[in-house]
């Protein structure tokens, strides 16, 4: 009777192997290996600086200018000589007040910062009627509205100065002009 009983231990064994339960038992068997596995310690790092900021120093101030009633005129803040140039038509001329170049401040980090002018051409305004403003320049006549730079690691503020052309129509009216740009400052 024993050896009956090891002969039905054995038909059953090989009953549940064609039926697929033992391979059950084959993962219980791997599953009691160790597992493998790695771990890593990621570094984290931040370097913090404080944002871009941008003010205006001086006003772009075309001064107190006289017209001749019916020629149109020009007048150019040129930020590189730091002065008012007036065309050569004598259309316009200085009558009063400091003519002064526009100056932006700039702080930021010692990284690139690209600075431009919004707007192609301004329309300053006396209430009633409209005058032009375009043509701006960073630094030089010919500086452009756009433009780059990297300040010093130990001097992260600068001064950018801004020039611009103000253009008069025949029969301009008289009065006192005003309008805005905005100016943009940007990491590079």
């Amino acid at each position: 009777m024993h050896k009956d009983k090891k002969h039905k231990d054995s038909d059953t064994l090989h009953s549940i192997a064609k039926k697929g339960l033992i391979t059950l038992s084959m993962v219980g068997a791997l599953a009691a290996k160790p597992a493998l596995a790695a771990t890593a310690t990621l570094p984290v790092i931040v370097k913090l600086f404080q944002a871009i900021e941008v003010t205006v120093a001086t006003s772009l101030d075309f001064g107190t200018l006289a017209m001749a009633p019916e020629e149109p005129g020009s007048a150019v803040m040129d930020p590189g000589l730091n002065r008012l140039v007036l065309d050569d038509r004598n259309s316009l001329s200085l009558a009063g007040g400091v003519p002064k170049v526009g100056r932006l401040v700039v702080r930021g980090a010692g990284f690139p910062i690209a600075v431009s002018i919004e707007d192609t051409a301004v329309k300053l305004t006396n209430g009633v009627t409209n005058v032009t403003v375009d043509d701006f320049n960073f630094l030089s006549a010919n500086g452009g509205s756009r433009v780059t730079i990297t300040p010093a690691s130990n001097e992260p503020s600068f001064t950018i100065p801004v020039g611009a052309t103000l253009s008069t129509k025949p029969g301009q009216a008289e009065g006192t002009y005003v309008g805005t740009t905005r100016v943009f400052a940007n990491f590079q």
